[in-house]
């Protein structure tokens, strides 16, 4: 046989082998974490979703999506609410006692879990996680997204009206006594941030607001509540989720929110995994769907508190083309800080903030 028709059997072979040879299958970085979940049949869950606002499903679709994507887990979800009890989880796992796979914090809890050696770090964008929701470090993900804007009540300040707010709104005494201001007005924090008004200009923001003399509401809930009442014509500040919650689950129709520019957004809870965990690769599951377009789109759909990045949310689709602010990591850490710094130039008492160091 002559070596061009050896050339050729050769690569006839090759070329048979090519097509009857299956490509690798492609690899799913969950699958390992898939496996062993198998093993561990359940998954503990502490967040801050409400299972339920006014009386509606929320929360518990979250939930349910997951279990439907994973029913081999059995899982136990509980509401993590406030500081305190977040303190109260970090010390009992300071003490030994691991009663969650995926447990909550707020970003200036970071140093605490860090120095206590109480999380696990995982290569989050390797699992298909959003890089904007994770932490530079890796130590957690950022789960419920706040949106600032002023929310007003529609049968006291007409739509058309409403569309002009500006930030400079909230301090015009044309509307003296017609707005009050949040005990935490955390929206200011983002103003304070060097990339957004700088500390200047947010501070003299602050005792001008001040000195307009405006009602202080301590809650969030009760000023929204009041502002359905008609109480009040707006309220500066006010997330996106607390009047959705009210429109969409309380059923009022009669109030309504718009964005100005600057569109000012917080980093939202955070999402970590426990050393100690007693089913960490179930809480990896849950941690890594979490941060998927289709949980990010639920979450939006639900509890009003999607990522603005995400395509597909409604906060997405409402503020394309707006200039939005985003927090970095590093300005949510000191946001206490920051917090205490303009209440203090309000003349508002400090809640849960050190002063800050000159």
């Amino acid at each position: 046989m002559s070596r061009l028709i050896k050339t050729w059997f050769f690569l006839m072979v090759c070329g048979g082998l090519l097509i009857v040879q299956p490509f690798p299958a492609h690899s799913n970085p969950l699958d390992p974490y898939i496996q062993a979940a198998k093993k561990e049949g359940s998954v503990t869950l502490g967040l801050t979703l409400r299972s339920k606002i006014h009386g509606k499903p929320s929360g518990e679709l979250y939930i349910a999506a997951f279990q439907k994507k994973y029913p081999f887990l059995k899982v136990h979800f509980k509401r993590i609410g406030g500081p305190r009890e977040r303190e109260r989880i970090i010390n009992e796992m300071i003490a030994g006692m691991f009663n969650y796979d995926v447990a909550t914090m707020s970003e200036t809890m970071i140093p605490t879990i860090v120095g206590a050696k109480l999380h696990r770090v995982v290569e989050w964008e390797k699992l298909g996680i959003f890089q904007f929701l994770i932490h530079p470090e890796n130590y957690a993900i950022s789960l419920k997204t706040p949106v600032y804007g002023i929310a007003y009540n529609r049968d006291l300040v007409p739509d058309e009206v409403a569309k002009t707010f500006t930030w400079e709104t909230c301090i015009d005494p044309t509307w003296g006594g017609k707005s009050p201001v949040e005990v935490r007005p955390r929206h200011l924090e983002r103003f304070y941030s060097d990339d957004v008004w700088g500390r200047e200009k947010t501070l003299d923001y602050a005792k001008r607001w001040a000195a307009s003399k405006p009602a202080v509401e301590s809650s969030r809930s009760t000023a929204a509540a009041k502002l359905t009442a008609g109480v009040y014509h707006f309220i500066c500040g006010m997330p996106r989720h607390q009047i959705k919650y009210l429109q969409i689950h309380g059923g009022a129709k009669n109030i309504d929110i718009v964005f100005p520019e600057p569109v000012l957004a917080g980093t939202g809870d955070l999402m970590y995994l426990p050393e100690k965990a007693n089913h960490p690769n179930a809480a990896i599951l849950f941690l890594a769907w979490s941060g998927t377009q289709g949980a990010q789109n639920l979450l939006d759909s639900v509890d009003f508190t999607g990522h603005p990045l995400v395509e597909g949310n409604d906060v997405t689709n409402i503020l394309k083309g707006k200039k939005i602010s985003y927090p970095t990591w590093e300005s949510s850490a000191r946001s206490h800080e920051v917090l205490a710094e303009i209440l203090q130039t309000m003349g508002m008492p400090v809640v849960q903030g050190k002063k800050k160091k000159k």
